[in-house]
């Protein structure tokens, strides 16, 4: 069973437990405490904060002694490299890849030293999810306080602007970081406190990068939806508002694309000239709009007009400052 998966039927399970205990003279316990305690239940012996493939991490619940080349360190079967003993009685490795899992899950970590049993506790292991730009997903994962990060992997084969999104929870906050190398530090893209919704346009250079989603604080367990865009999105809805000379394609929690003859180009595009298209971002998604020079009883865009709309404030625009404006 998909781990995510598992993890909202225990929470369903909790809650269907507090509705059936909850007494008509309300002196029963209120479903949502059940929340409450889940977000906070161990998921594991030890908690890496990185626990990525690739990643380094330290295991510091033992005195470890003698060379690293006494140890050898395994992570659901699989053998971790980079081991390394830095003096102060904790052991250093670098995450390997356990193939078949797509969500945070619990693995056996054991250690031998020289051939023999050390030590063995369980871990967490936090596999990376590559996104691609601009299109659907399907995955909606879930943090908590127990289990605060999760990672994604993005790919940008230019410099420009990304747009981050991260939507679809409640009662929670959660900060975005990225890491230009798995062994690397990490570097801040937004951590401004917003609740049930996060999002940040960042200018990067060309290369790969892992994102991380962090917990920070809340009552619930968050089960968050993600969008990321470098530009024009993929629809999974539409709004085509001709009238105004304009049209909206919207990426947010779908996750299967209209299709080209039925986005904004796919409808207006045998008819109307574009003049431009902005990108940006909002507690339920990214969505571009499309300008046009002219519609069915507006006006219509000039580009310049269209980048003013989408990049300055009081012109009827949605988070000015974090939008992506390109040119026809």
């Amino acid at each position: 069973m998909n781990p995510n998966r598992k993890t909202w039927i225990y929470i369903l399970l909790f809650y269907t437990i507090g509705l059936v205990g909850c007494k008509k003279d309300n002196s029963g316990t209120d479903p949502l405490l059940y929340l409450v305690a889940l977000n906070s239940l161990p998921v594991a012996d030890i908690v890496f904060e990185k626990g990525f493939p690739g990643s380094d991490n330290t295991v510091a619940v033992t005195n470890f002694t003698g060379v690293a080349g006494d140890y050898t360190v395994t992570i659901g079967g699989e053998a971790a490299t980079g081991i390394n003993l830095p003096g102060d009685g904790s052991l250093e490795f670098i995450m390997p890849i356990v193939s078949g899992i797509n969500e945070n899950t619990t693995l056996p970590m054991v250690i031998t030293k020289n051939g023999n049993p050390f030590l063995s506790k369980t871990v967490r292991y936090r596999p990376i999810v590559d996104i691609t730009f601009g299109a659907p997903n399907s995955h909606n994962r879930l943090v908590s306080a127990s289990d605060q990060n999760s990672y994604l992997r993005i790919t940008l084969g230019s410099t420009g602007d990304v747009l981050f999104n991260i939507f679809g929870y409640f009662g929670a906050n959660l900060n975005l970081y990225y890491y230009s190398t798995p062994t690397g530090s990490k570097t801040t893209i937004v951590e401004n406190g917003k609740v049930g919704a996060q999002f940040k346009k960042v200018n990067l250079t060309n290369g790969t990068y892992i994102i991380e989603v962090r917990y920070t604080s809340g009552l619930f367990p968050a089960s968050y939806r993600t969008n990321i865009a470098n530009g024009q999105i993929q629809a999974t809805s539409v709004s085509n508002q001709m009238d105004y000379a304009r049209c909206y394609d919207t990426l947010g929690g779908g996750t299967t694309y209209v299709g080209a003859s039925n986005d904004c180009n796919g409808l207006n595009g045998g008819a109307f000239t574009r003049s431009g298209r902005c990108t940006y971002p909002t507690d339920g998604g990214i969505t571009t709009r499309s300008y046009y020079t002219s519609g069915t009883g507006f006006g219509g865009f000039d580009p310049w007009y269209a980048e003013t709309t989408c990049t300055q404030p009081g012109y009827g625009s949605y988070n000015e400052s974090e939008a992506i404006y390109e040119f026809n």
